[in-house]
């Protein structure tokens, strides 16, 4: 019974692996890899998934192109045994100008491999948005120390808030590098900040793409505490804050359009 435990184990972590892009972990035999970026597809990579992983091999070492002369992605070496918290998927090896190679190993932890563009076959493109932080201050470990719940705003100041909608807002993207898009104003009742949202009308672009999207919300008086946390400092009445849409531009063809949609900030 436990070798029969044991064998399901296994073949249930190959599945999750598998799914997420890890495949490569049980290739035996396979291709053999070869140069970047022709080597990627034979392996089962996806380009933007390749680049990836050279970019995190290349800050690992702390290397530029101007170092190396060429670039071989490379399968896995294996153990052949299930690791349900990850494993590698690759190796990255660098032709180093002097005549060296260096080889980095690409690692997921995980078994979606969170965020990591290296680690996801099938990648997305999405926008933060902030959320309300309810975690109470406290100056001591006694609960006599910890923050009290401020009050909802008051009703008539509620009236006179002013939500920011935006239905639809098109950014014509014409460089690459970071990007600081002023969305438009919101007030916020007695200085409280309740939630925010945004979407993209399409998550896997193909003529462009960006990383780090975040809506960000600055009141407009400078003096004033950041904006997010339930506990921060109230206002007297309608509190003026500024929304902006922060992103990095990795890649984009002329003409390349970032279209949001349905962005909310009250």
């Amino acid at each position: 019974m436990q070798r029969i435990a044991g064998l399901a184990t296994l073949v249930l972590a190959a599945i999750a692996l598998a799914g997420c892009g890890l495949g490569g972990l049980f290739a035996s035999p396979g291709p053999s890899g070869g140069p970047y970026p022709g080597a990627c597809a034979d392996l089962g990579f996806v380009l933007r998934q390749c680049k990836a992983m050279v970019a995190r091999a290349e800050t690992e070492v702390g290397i530029y192109p101007r170092d190396f002369t060429g670039i071989d992605i490379l399968p896995p070496t294996s153990d052949r045994q299930a690791h349900l918290g990850g494993g590698m998927i690759s190796r990255v090896r660098f032709h180093l100008a002097d005549g060296r190679e260096r080889t980095i190993e690409v690692w997921c932890v995980g078994v979606l491999g969170g965020g990591d563009g290296a680690c996801n076959s099938d990648p997305t493109i999405g926008i933060g948005a902030g959320h309300v932080d309810r975690d109470v201050p406290c100056t001591g470990e006694a609960h006599e120390t910890c923050a009290t719940f401020p009050p909802t705003p008051r009703p008539e100041v509620q009236a006179l808030a002013k939500p920011l909608r935006v239905p639809v807002l098109d950014i014509p993207l014409d460089h690459l590098g970071s990007y600081r898009i002023e969305v438009g104003e919101v007030g916020l009742p007695d200085g409280a900040f309740t939630n925010s949202s945004a979407s993209v009308a399409d998550e896997r672009p193909t003529s462009f793409w960006i990383e780090g999207a975040q809506l960000v919300i600055e009141p407009a008086d400078p003096a004033r505490p950041p904006i997010g946390s339930i506990f921060r400092d109230p206002f007297d009445g309608v509190e003026r804050a500024r929304v902006f849409l922060d992103f990095d531009v990795t890649e984009f063809t002329p003409g390349a359009i970032l279209q949001v949609r349905d962005i909310v900030v009250e």
